[in-house]
């Protein structure tokens, strides 16, 4: 941390209101976290399973797909060439963007294009938290806990990015390994006012952001009891107010909050956000934190990921995706008769035991504070990782044909279709 922010850290936190000591604290850093997808095969990634009987979502036929949407064979036979120009190694083919009503582009305009479908979960055991507080509807628990909401499972547990035994998914491993090399650091401190910190009625339970990175050990794995600083943040903190009982640390209210996702739509926000985290034995503290979030920022995320790059890679077209998100959505926050704009969600924690400072590193935090009214404003884009992915297109300045709705395409008289 530069000194300049110390300073004014330092000058903030003494303008701002006192917070009392708690009786104990334990403090933590977040070491793997991924979307809550109870897996249900017994091997393998695409394979049946009782969450997804039919295996995952199959590999696309996009000559077919192009078809449909009104192109012809030799046209789409010739954009899906690898020997097209316009068909990018890296970044895919951006004209099968171009593929709803009127050539509309359909990462855009999703609902140009008749829902193409996308398998869902059809079994009845998740991970998460009862949200709503009604154990008719829902899910169970693998422990056999009635009422889990998890609408985001049921919706996308058959992608073959999402599924796949715990730790072990591809998305949770590409994104869990850019966190553990330094990408961000989320703390996790959990204060009590009782006597013993496995029962305490009394418990406030913050997360908050880090520029510090974590360390890893000889084996690559996580060290404990590493010392980092909380950075205030003005998006990224959520302070849940809990009880324990017998080490269970439990939600009493809901909450709004923001936490860094592991996923290309960096925000996860949560209303009525809950947590439900265990002190493990040696020190360790595991769970979910779940609430209800937008859905369309998930859709976005995935578009502004490329399009054309994840539909190949990940075997799903995107409209199917918004719409099965639209459809599955379960909370609305303007009341029960609003538009379901939010999908219950649960993400699986993992934390070690590490010590955490103060912003201004001065001493260990000793109780559950927002810092956000010192947090400097927050500048940071989140829309996606790449600066030139324009409506889900990554577009080359240089491209001697840009894709888009009136694109010409013309088969080589002469040049055999490559076989997909």
């Amino acid at each position: 941390m530069k000194r300049t922010e110390r300073a004014f850290f330092a000058v903030a936190a003494f303008a701002a209101p006192c917070v009392a000591m708690a009786a104990w604290t334990k403090t933590y850093v977040v070491e793997w976290n991924e979307p809550a997808m109870y897996y249900g095969g017994k091997s393998g990634v695409i394979d049946p399973g009782t969450d997804c009987p039919s295996g995952t979502n199959p590999e696309i036929d996009w000559v077919k797909v192009m078809m449909d949407a009104g192109y012809t064979r030799e046209e789409a036979e010739w954009l899906r060439n690898p020997a097209n120009p316009t068909r990018s190694p890296v970044h895919g083919q951006n004209q099968l963007a171009f593929r709803g009503k009127d050539r509309a582009n359909v990462y855009v305009n999703p609902t140009s294009t008749p829902d193409p479908g996308l398998v869902g979960v059809s079994g009845t055991i998740a991970e998460g938290i009862d949200l709503d507080g009604d154990d008719a509807t829902g899910f169970t628990s693998p422990d056999g806990e009635k009422g889990v909401d998890n609408n985001f499972y049921k919706t996308l547990g058959c992608w073959k990015t999402y599924r796949g035994p715990r730790r072990l998914s591809s998305g949770a491993l590409q994104f869990n390994d850019s966190m553990r090399n330094g990408a961000w650091t989320t703390l996790i401190v959990v204060a009590g006012r009782g006597d013993d910190p496995m029962n305490d009625s009394n418990v406030t339970v913050g997360f908050y952001a880090s520029d510090d990175k974590m360390v890893k050990d000889g084996n690559s794995n996580i060290a404990r009891d590493y010392t980092f600083s909380i950075k205030p943040h003005a998006r990224y903190e959520a302070i849940f107010p809990a009880r324990v009982n017998n080490g269970v640390i439990t939600s009493t209210k809901p909450v709004s909050g923001v936490l860094r996702e592991p996923a290309y739509w960096r925000d996860l926000e949560l209303e009525r956000a809950q947590i439900k985290l265990t002190m493990q034995p040696d020190g360790s503290l595991t769970g979910y934190v779940g609430g209800y979030r937008p859905w369309e920022h998930v859709y976005k995320g995935w578009v502004n990921a490329r399009g054309p790059v994840i539909e190949a890679l990940t075997w799903v077209q995107l409209p199917g995706v918004y719409y099965a998100l639209r459809r599955n959505a379960d909370y609305s926050p303007s009341g029960a008769k609003g538009e379901k704009t939010h999908i219950s969600y649960a993400l699986r924690v993992d934390a070690l035991p590490a010590f955490v400072m103060t912003p201004d590193a001065a001493q260990q935090v000793a109780a559950v504070e927002s810092y956000k009214s010192i947090a400097p404003p927050d500048t940071s884009r989140t829309a996606g990782l790449f600066s030139q992915v324009v409506d889900g297109l990554f577009i080359d300045p240089k491209a001697q044909q840009q894709a888009g709705p009136d694109a010409v395409i013309v088969p080589p008289a002469n040049l055999a279709t490559a076989k997909e």
